[in-house]
């Protein structure tokens, strides 16, 4: 797998194995980041340590890539990403990204990733 395109690019897709395996990897780099603070001592009480926020701040943009390239996967734009922002439409948005199947065949955004016509 070409892991510079799927953390830094925004163009093509991406079905939901990666998309999830990619989530979970990050969710450990973060559980590693903030028991590193917590023995080195960088955590103050109740607040993300210095690692954690460094960890957090790089995951951003691989974050937005991976979503991005999930709601092309739908036939969304990548803008479609902005409506996480807007309460109770976002409950929509997360379920789109998260756990429906991309279209069918080839869309707008590339070939489909799990090869099917």
């Amino acid at each position: 797998m070409d892991y510079k395109w799927l953390l830094l690019a925004l163009e093509g897709r991406l079905n939901r194995q990666p998309y999830w395996m990619t989530l979970l990897a990050m969710m450990v780099i973060s559980i590693v980041a903030a028991i590193l603070d917590a023995i080195i001592g960088t955590s103050g009480t109740g607040g993300a340590g210095a690692i954690s926020l460094i960890v957090a701040v790089a995951m951003i943009w691989p974050g937005i890539a991976l979503a991005v390239k999930r709601l092309h996967d739908r036939g969304r734009p990548g803008w479609f990403y902005l409506f996480l922002f807007v309460p109770i439409l976002n409950i929509w948005i997360l379920i789109e990204i998260c756990f429906l199947r991309g279209t069918h065949g080839d869309n707008a955004y590339g070939p489909d990733p799990l090869g099917g016509a």
